[in-house]
């Protein structure tokens, strides 16, 4: 027991309190990154509730988009048969202005 007293030199004690001098400042930093990141986890907070928003905002969107495009192919094929048509009675007159000028 007398030598592990012995062992206790104000030299070591002083290497000691020098080893734990940097413990309070390295405390007071990481406290302050805990803050700091508990005020990012608070301004964050309503981001999944926005982020699902616009999800549904987005899917909403896409469909409209569908919609639209299955409406233009329809206008589209419409537009083709309106225009076959024309092509027919062009050459129907056109047949006619033959058989009438022979």
């Amino acid at each position: 027991m007398r030598k592990t007293a012995g062992e206790w030199t104000d030299a070591r004690l002083n290497d000691l309190a020098d080893a734990l001098e940097p413990i309070p400042a390295q405390v007071a930093a990481l406290t302050a990154t805990v803050e700091h990141l508990r005020h990012v986890c608070t301004e964050l907070e309503p981001v999944p509730t926005q982020l699902a928003v616009l999800s549904a905002a987005l899917e909403r969107l896409a469909d409209e988009n569908r919609g639209l495009r299955e409406e233009l192919g329809a206008r589209q094929r419409v537009q083709i048969q309106i225009a076959w048509g024309l092509v027919a009675a062009l050459v129907g007159a056109a047949a006619a202005l033959i058989t009438a000028l022979v």
